[in-house]
Formats: structure tokens, C-alpha cells, sequence
């Protein structure tokens, strides 16, 4: 298939994808910016009540660079109705199966392809990485892999108490609640869809035992993360390098207290939207090292 042609398909097929769902609102759909031929295809999952806008301003960058980018709407996300309760449906698997099909739909380019991920999407991003084939490096930004300060060891009495209460909607900000921004996320979230993003982390940890099947894995990590666990990202780097992968494990030094590191609108993410540039777009070395976020403290 040519790489027109297969273009064409994918467009096409992302576009029925997100007509399966006819929640998701015009300006959450599936996009894909066509690049120059040879300059490599990046994949951008977002995370848990997001949707592809978080990415505007990588993906924009990325394109502007001559990457062809896809940024993925994850499934029951991106529905115009911000209180929907849709994802009270999500499951990990059907996260995790959907995510390789697009995959090796994406791999029909012929490109060398990157997959990015930030939070329950760096999560996916990693699984897809230890499992596909056709994924050449992934960069897992702020990867849920657990709950900042709760071992993973816990996780099975987590599930448990979740399955109980799957049903029962949190909200991200219990002040604003509704009135919460940015208006391409839902502003609150069911306990299966935590109870989904635990069971995808414990897989991918699970897993570590062997290598990834893809050549490269980029972790960025910030140290003052203020939602997920640090910790067994770096339990599972060094399982991994143990298995023989290589990994890098990048540090975001003053950037303060925060996890939504990639939302265009947010002042952390602003901040650090040349670093994770650098890193994204950049050549992989099996080398920790630290990145100084301009504007800090």
C-alpha cells in the first residue's frame, strides 16, 4: 500500500472509529497531520478524561518539524456532554486492545513510529511498547503506573474496594466540580475508570520480567509529581534494563507541584513544552538525566 493510500485509510478509519460514538464532540475527534514522507510518524495518547486538544501544542510542533502526528481519542472520552457517564463502561482491556489496533493501522505508513503518552496514556503507551511489534520507542510523560504514595503492592485491595464501587463518580476538583477547565475534559470520573487504569499498570509491571519489544523507552518523571507514583516507574526501568531494554529516565527539575504537564492551557505545561520537545522529538540514550524547567523557583 502506498503511503497516500494508506494515509487515506487511516483517516478514513479513525474517522469511523469515532463515529461509532456519536457522543464525541466535533473539536475532541481523532486528528492525524500529515508530514513529510520519511520523517517519521508520532502516535499521542492522552489520559484519563482528556481528550486530543491536550495535545495541541505538541502535536502542532511535532507537524511543524515534518512529523506526521495522530493524536488518538481514547475510547468513551471527548464526548461533547461533559457530565456524561459513558466511562462508567471503560475496561482495560478494550483500552488496551483498541490502542494495538491503532497501532498497526498507524504502522500501515511505513514510518518509524513513536508512541507518546501522558498519564492513564502513558500507561497504554508502555503496554503497546512491551507487546507491539510495530512501535519503535515510547515516551511515557507522568505514566499512571499507581497512585503517588500507594504501593503498588496494594493494588489487588484497590481493585477490589474499586470493582464495589465502579459506579460512583469523583470529581477532579471537588470546589469548581462542573466549572472546571479546560472544556475538552470531563471534570469528573467514574471509579471503574481508576479501577481500568490500575489493571493496565499492574500488567505493564507485571510484564517487566522480559524486555519490551520495542528498541527504546523514554520515562519523563517529574519530581514534583503531584498524582501518580514515581516509584515503580523507576521499579519498572530498572526491571526492565535488568531484562536487557533500554530505558531513559528523564527528570523535570522546577516545575512544580503538578501532573497535567501537557495541557496547552496550563502554566506548567507552557513551561515545559520545549523540554518535552527535546525529548520527545529527540534521539534515545539509555541515560538518566535531569531537565531544568525554565521559569522555576
Amino acid at each position: 500500500m502506498g503511503t497516500s493510500a494508506a494515509l487515506d485509510g487511516l483517516v478514513a478509519f479513525l474517522r469511523d472509529r469515532d463515529d461509532a460514538e456519536p457522543g464525541v464532540g466535533a473539536a475532541m475527534r481523532s486528528q492525524v497531520l500529515a508530514g513529510e514522507p520519511g520523517a517519521g510518524v508520532f502516535m499521542l495518547l492522552h489520559g484519563l478524561t482528556a481528550s486530543p486538544p491536550a495535545w495541541r501544542a505538541v502535536a502542532q510542533a511535532l507537524h511543524a518539524r515534518g512529523k506526521t502526528v495522530v493524536v488518538l481519542r481514547l475510547l468513551l472520552h471527548g464526548y461533547a456532554d461533559r457530565m456524561t457517564p459513558a466511562l462508567r463502561a471503560v475496561t482495560a482491556q478494550a483500552l488496551i486492545d483498541d490502542v494495538a489496533t491503532v497501532v498497526r493501522r498507524v504502522a500501515e505508513l511505513g514510518e518509524v513510529l513513536t508512541l507518546v503518552g501522558h498519564s492513564l496514556g502513558g500507561a497504554l503507551a508502555l503496554d503497546a511498547a512491551a507487546r507491539e511489534a510495530n512501535v519503535d520507542r515510547a515516551v511515557a510523560i507522568a505514566p499512571f503506573l499507581g497512585i503517588v504514595n500507594v504501593p503498588h503492592e496494594v493494588h489487588p485491595l484497590i481493585a477490589g474496594a474499586l470493582r464495589v464501587a465502579r459506579n460512583r463518580f469523583l470529581w477532579w476538583d471537588p470546589v469548581l466540580r462542573e466549572r472546571m477547565e479546560p472544556a475538552h475534559g470531563y471534570p469528573r470520573y467514574p471509579l471503574a475508570a481508576l479501577l481500568a487504569g490500575i489493571t493496565i499498570a499492574d500488567r505493564v509491571r507485571d510484564d517487566a520480567h522480559r524486555a519490551p519489544r520495542a528498541r527504546a523507552i523514554d520515562l519523563v518523571l517529574n519530581r514534583a509529581e503531584s498524582s501518580v507514583n514515581n516509584r515503580t516507574a523507576l521499579r519498572l526501568a530498572d526491571d526492565w534494563r535488568a531484562a536487557g531494554a533500554s530505558i531513559a529516565v528523564h527528570w523535570l527539575r522546577d516545575l512544580g507541584w503538578s501532573h497535567d504537564i501537557i495541557e496547552p492551557d496550563r502554566p506548567p505545561a507552557q513551561r515545559a513544552l520545549a523540554t518535552l520537545l527535546t525529548i520527545v522529538e529527540g534521539e534515545h540514550a539509555p541515560t538518566d538525566r535531569e531537565h531544568r524547567i525554565p521559569g522555576g523557583a
